[in-house]
């Protein structure tokens, strides 16, 4: 993750979404197609998504970065499942547990933010902050 310059904080994930693809493409030619697709997906949640979510829940995302976070991850089950539809890719990934991006974007910054509000060390600024922007996820 990189910051970008700007008025406001905005960070660049572009290097996180490469490493991402580049640790599936190892995972996905060691198998060579021998291993199931519940172990692909298992090595992907455990190996794959952390690279490209890693702290997503610490800075504000704009809706195109929540975009493009929701189409790495369909290309992946694209190339898994070999299928182009996106209603072939929904269906598997309920199937197999799949929350959709930006959910599991959601739970990280909740879980994030609910940390940082109860450690008694950090600025009551940011915990202010950091408050209401729980309040604001779980009452959109």
């Amino acid at each position: 993750m990189y910051f970008t310059s700007g008025f406001t904080l905005r960070c660049c994930f572009d290097d996180a979404k490469s490493l991402f693809f580049r640790a599936f493409n190892a995972i996905f030619s060691k198998t060579c197609r021998c291993a199931s697709e519940p172990v692909v997906l298992s090595l992907l949640r455990s190996k794959c998504e952390p690279l490209v979510l890693y702290v997503v829940e610490a800075c504000l995302l704009l809706a195109r970065q929540t975009l493009s976070f929701e189409f790495t991850l369909t290309r992946i089950f694209m190339k898994l499942f070999r299928t182009g539809s996106s209603k072939v890719v929904n269906e598997c990934q309920v199937s197999f547990g799949f929350l959709p991006a930006k959910s599991r974007i959601l739970i990280r910054s909740a879980s994030f933010l609910q940390k940082f509000t109860v450690s008694a060390c950090l600025c009551m600024l940011f915990a202010n902050d950091a408050r209401r922007q729980l309040h604001n996820i779980f009452f959109i």
